[in-house]
């Protein structure tokens, strides 16, 4: 059955796609209806025209080489233009256009019909789709699935080894603290603003990336050594003002490291883990930036593995306590008592608190070790009490630097002392001496605090920072404890034993009790009386004891101190 003439022409006429007839030339011989809707052109204005006034002059030359030669070949073509409407909008064209065969034409012309389809939309919907898959939602950024992308076509132009690519890894410090201190909103707004200031001091070939959570990385294309150097410069200078958020102003800083592709074998799995590893290495020894060395691996593998295992190790109970005896010299009677902690874990032994505190200090998980402390020793102490124990010294426990850095921290710690029913007064606070010298964020406040609830403060291991007995005659101090690197010394070096007895003697001015550490032996003992030194602890006069056998050993023999 055969379709009317009539009927077609309507057919076609009511298409809702564009149809459009032209000739060899590029000359349009027909246009239906959709025609002017799409373009905003008339029949009347198209018909007898080029096609180039349609051109934006954004699609490829090669489509239309490509058109030709296919069209050439007797074959239909089918792809897409970018093209303009008589508004000056542009807008994508999805095109099949196949060759005409007619008889009745002129045998000098060839006729082509194109059917046409706007997909403009459908390409934006993509376009957003594809951003979204592909953009970091809060910064903007290219995201880990972006980075990745680009880091893959970064290495591959590194194979012949004419140049070399480089990952700079970047983890934001204390940024936990923000987002638990002020509020999600303002951890937002300061990963926004981190993010512009690192944004705006790097070079060209440098693309950032935030892979998630606190952690951007930067990708330098076609880069050097020295390049990757200066650019981590200019990140640390850009961090040097704090973030202003209001109220609140928190310093901006990162752990930074470095990978070079020449070290990696051009892999760019190997290039991301190896430049994790050396930010690992600089967080984990208060480093600036690290480049990636083979010998840095081993002992960042275990330190991420301890970090891995300290978040489980309160739970499952592998954290204990020792009690060490601080003694009076002159009586040798219980002065206090000092609460050590030991981590004995299944996998990896024992580990020293000196190896896991500054990685829970890195790893934002210092303030649940010391509310553990304080639950144990409080809960000790009250059990000593209730089983008739004498003990009227102090306990001392050591507190970080960096958890003191932080507002409140001293009221929450008050709070759990209450909610136990022991009073703070039974605490002396051990601190480092850079506690008493940086004075960060809120640590003078902090400080204050522990000392108008009653508890005493100390210095431990003085003589082994930088301060001097000068700077800390303003501070609320109690005491101060002489490293045992220099006890250890005092017996065969004079000169150590001066500047013991110096230090005894300024602290005296100050009116600083003096606690000697590491006392191995009589000898010692004696030196120590000679030049005043007061109260001394070490393996002379009891090892780390569990808190049974110190009780049964000491806690009888105690006696009412000052």
């Amino acid at each position: 059955m055969s379709v009317p003439p009539e009927l077609l022409s309507v057919a076609v006429e009511q298409c809702s796609e564009t149809i459009m007839v032209a000739d060899h030339e590029g000359t349009i011989v027909y246009v239906n209806s959709q025609f002017e809707k799409a373009t905003g052109y008339s029949a009347e204005h198209a018909v007898g025209r080029n096609l180039d006034f349609l051109r934006s002059g954004k699609t490829p030359p090669e489509t239309f080489d490509h058109l030709w030669t296919t069209l050439g070949d007797g074959k239909p073509w089918e792809g897409e233009f970018i093209n303009r409407r008589k508004d000056g909008s542009e807008y994508v064209e999805h095109s099949k256009i196949s060759p005409v065969e007619w008889q009745g034409g002129n045998a000098n012309k060839k006729y082509y019909l194109a059917i046409k389809k706007d997909i403009t939309a459908k390409k934006e919907s993509e376009e957003e789709l594809s951003k979204l898959a592909y953009t970091d939602a809060l910064t903007g950024l290219p995201n880990r699935a972006h980075f990745l992308q680009e880091l893959e076509r970064a290495v591959a132009t590194t194979k012949d080894g004419s140049n070399q690519c480089a990952v700079i890894y970047m983890d934001l410090d204390r940024f936990k603290e923000i987002n638990d201190t002020l509020g999600h909103d303002a951890g937002d707004q300061f990963l926004v603003q981190a993010a512009k200031r690192f944004e705006s001091v790097l070079p060209e070939n440098a693309l950032l990336s935030r892979l998630g959570g606190d952690e951007f990385v930067i990708l330098l294309r076609d880069t050097s050594n020295a390049e990757a150097e200066m650019t981590v410069h200019r990140l640390e200078t850009a961090m040097v003002a704090p973030i202003d958020l209001g109220e609140q102003s928190p310093i901006l800083s990162a752990s930074i490291g470095v990978a070079v592709s020449q070290l990696a074998g051009a892999s760019s799995g190997t290039m991301l883990k190896q430049a994790d590893i050396a930010m690992y290495h600089s967080k984990y020894n208060n480093l600036g930036f690290s480049f990636y060395t083979c010998q840095m691996e081993e002992a960042v593998v275990r330190k991420v593995l301890i970090s891995e295992k300290l978040t489980t190790a309160i739970e499952e109970g592998n954290l204990r306590l020792k009690y060490q005896p601080i003694v009076e010299l002159k009586n040798d009677k219980l002065y206090g008592v000092e609460a050590l902690m030991r981590w004995e874990d299944p996998d990896l032994g024992p580990i020293s608190p000196s190896e896991f505190i500054p990685i829970a200090e890195c790893q934002n998980m210092i303030d649940d070790i010391s509310d553990w402390l304080f639950r144990e020793t409080a809960c000790q102490y009250r059990r000593w009490v209730a089983e008739g124990f004498e003990f009227s010294g102090r306990i001392a426990i050591n507190l970080s630097e960096r958890e003191l850095a932080k507002p409140n921290r001293v009221v929450e710690i008050l709070a759990l002392l209450q909610s136990l029913e022991v009073p703070p007064e039974i605490y002396e606070i051990e601190l480092s001496e850079s506690a008493f010298i940086n004075e960060a964020g809120h640590t003078q406040a902090n400080l204050d605090a522990l000392a108008n609830a009653g508890m005493i403060i100390a210095i431990d291991d003085f003589g082994t920072g930088h301060s001097a007995l000068w700077q800390l005659r303003t501070q609320k101090l109690d005491k101060l404890k002489i490293d045992h690197s220099f006890v250890q010394k005092m017996e065969a070096d004079q000169a150590t034993r001066d500047i013991v007895e110096a230090i005894t003697a300024m602290a005296s001015l100050l009116d600083l009790k003096v606690i000697a550490e590491g006392v191995e032996n009589l000898t010692q003992v004696d030196l120590l009386k000679d030049i005043k030194c007061c109260y001394a602890q070490g393996y002379h006069f009891a090892k780390p004891l569990t808190a049974k056998i110190f009780a049964a050993d000491w806690l009888g023999k105690a006696q009412a101190v000052a």
